[in-house]
């Protein structure tokens, strides 16, 4: 046999790396053939989680994986103590967009290499956007209520229209841009406010304190920092137009939500929207129904989003199986 025909015999036969992957619904979270690529490049465990585990338990169902696969069902927060408690971990493929739950610094440190989904939902989420801006402007969620009687008639369903108003889009990126080309398709007066458009810049760059002050409505679509303080407080609040409105399809943390109930109840904030479950019905009391409107975390989710996001997952996590593999 040749030196290169033994050498290639060897590295056929050198033992793949390990990877565990942690999803919902474990082998059924995959269609066919996605299984098959990722066996292929790594010797795999699949791990059912349907509950946030604890850091003790997340580190247990590791192992001894050189490559992690997780959504944020598995783990709330991705922190320097559970990295550091995986001393064979060499590289990490999160499904999801938003990375403040991950300490990166603590990976880069390690030399850890990372992946994450920035461009899946970003259509859904985007699209989404738009249904909790006309839900607020043509009061949806408020007309299915007095419908069914959940609500008296008595229940103001006058609405206004988005055309001529003028929306400010905090953030440049896949989905700010997309919300607002889908803004202008109605009429709407579009500005954005970003540091470092992510994408090539539509509509006209301002300042983010000249962009609330301008809005009509005000459209989150800005990443979470890693414990960085919200981005829209008191002082945001104030400066925002009367009467105008806020759309938080991204974190709600990104806003102060006792902050935005002050503004409600002072009638200076007209409504607002959050892709989050942050209010319970005690804290809304006093308000006017329909200000608020929570859309429990569910902009990502359409049958798009998902197929789309286990492709993407799927394939940076054979890409990193492999960068690992021949490390």
């Amino acid at each position: 046999m040749s030196i290169s025909g033994t050498a290639s015999a060897a590295a056929a036969r050198m033992p793949l790396p390990k990877m565990t992957v942690m999803c919902a619904r474990g082998r059924d979270s995959f269609v066919p053939g996605q299984l098959d690529a990722l066996h292929q490049v790594a010797d795999l465990m699949l791990c059912p989680v349907l509950a946030p585990l604890s850091a003790a338990e997340f580190v247990e169902r590791c192992g001894d994986a050189q490559i992690l696969g997780f959504t944020r069902r598995a783990i709330a927060d991705f922190d320097r103590g559970a990295i550091d408690a995986l001393p064979k971990l060499r590289a990490v493929a999160i499904h999801a967009t938003g990375t403040e739950w991950i300490d990166l610094e603590a990976l880069r440190e390690r030399g850890i290499a990372f992946a994450s989904l920035p461009d899946y939902s970003a259509v859904s989420v985007a699209e989404h956007s738009i249904a909790m801006l006309l839900a607020l402007s043509r009061r949806l969620h408020l007309s299915e209520r007095v419908s069914r009687g959940d609500l008296p008639a008595t229940v103001s369903l006058r609405g206004w229209e988005l055309a001529g108003k003028r929306l400010g889009v905090v953030g440049h990126g896949r989905i700010g841009s997309r919300v607002a080309r889908l803004a202008e398709a109605f009429g709407m007066e579009v500005a954005w406010s970003d540091p470092a458009p992510a994408v090539p810049a539509t509509g006209a760059g301002v300042g983010f304190d000249a962009l609330i002050e301008r809005s009509d409505v005000v459209v989150l679509a800005c990443p979470q920092r890693r414990g960085a303080a919200p981005i829209v407080g008191a002082r945001e609040l104030e400066r925002m137009r009367p009467g105008s409105y806020l759309i938080n399809p991204a974190r709600s943390t990104l806003v102060d939500n006792h902050a935005v109930l002050s503004a409600i109840r002072a009638k200076t904030l007209s409504g607002y929207a959050v892709d989050d479950k942050v209010f319970a019905e005690a804290a809304l009391a006093g308000i006017e129904p329909g200000r608020i409107l929570q859309t429990g975390h569910t902009a990502w989710y359409s049958d798009e989003t998902i197929a789309r996001g286990m492709a993407h997952w799927v394939a940076a996590l054979t890409a990193l199986a492999e960068k690992v593999a021949h490390e």
